[in-house]
């Protein structure tokens, strides 16, 4: 038994450094693109992934004090069908805490990336990001995160969320049908950044919309129009109607 523990304790300890090294260095990625994607992934995963290293040595050796004091019929209840003992117990708590730990490495994954588009909003000129939406919507996919992450835990403890999901669902649907414009703009300068069909001061007609591109944002775009007025334009109608570009 004591063996065990020091060899579980002492691959666990092993097992932590050498990961959270080659993370520190996977997370150093340099310059560009690339080098920006791989330091949030560097900043994000480290820590989530030493914890469960540690969830996993823990309740391994709390499984073999079990079993090596006969103690799997002290905690016993059923699930359903299935009756759990504390054996499986443990194991259950040891895949809710996993998944809870996954679900942290995303929501730190997604704040890191949030971070690199602000950066990249101030440090490149040829990128022009709305840093209200992006932090907006950083935040809506966090709290999406852990919803979801929540439920899998629940699920994964055995607990019956059909019912629960049933009920998000249908009210994930109408959230959905009521912010439909908001997802449709939201898209629409996703594909604007992408395709680039023009840039910060190009003139461009569209359908009854023209004007000078002042600035592209996540959610709309704004032009200038030839009197001197400010026309805000959500992006999409740009996926609608075709585009006539003038280079500046």
């Amino acid at each position: 038994m004591v063996t065990f523990i020091t060899i579980t304790l002492a691959s666990a300890f092993a097992l932590h450094l050498i990961l959270f090294t080659l993370a520190k260095l996977f997370g150093k990625g340099g310059e560009g693109t690339l080098g920006d994607i791989r330091t949030a992934i560097g900043s994000s995963l480290p820590t989530p992934l030493g914890v469960a290293i540690w969830v996993v040595a823990i309740t391994l050796i709390m499984q073999r004090l079990v079993d090596h004091y006969v103690l799997n019929s002290l905690l016993e209840f059923n699930a359903g069908e299935d009756v759990i003992n504390t054996d499986g117990l443990i194991s259950m708590i040891r895949i809710g805490l996993l998944v809870l730990l996954a679900t942290w490495f995303v929501t730190r994954g997604v704040r890191a990336f949030a971070s690199i588009l602000n950066n990249w909003h101030h440090t490149k000129e040829s990128i022009d990001l709305d840093t209200t939406a992006i932090q907006a919507l950083a935040s809506v996919g966090v709290v999406l995160a852990w919803v979801v992450g929540f439920i899998v835990m629940l699920q994964s403890l055995g607990l019956n969320m059909s019912a629960v999901i049933t009920i998000g669902g249908i009210g994930g649907a109408g959230v959905a049908f009521a912010s439909k414009d908001v997802v449709a703009n939201f898209f629409g300068g996703i594909v604007v950044m992408l395709n680039q069909p023009f840039k910060v001061g190009d003139s461009i007609i569209s359908g009854k919309i023209a004007g000078t591109v002042t600035s592209i944002g996540l959610y709309a775009t704004y032009l200038q129009t030839d009197d001197g007025n400010t026309l805000y334009v959500p992006n999409s109608i740009f996926n609608n109607s075709e585009i006539l570009t003038v280079t500046s």
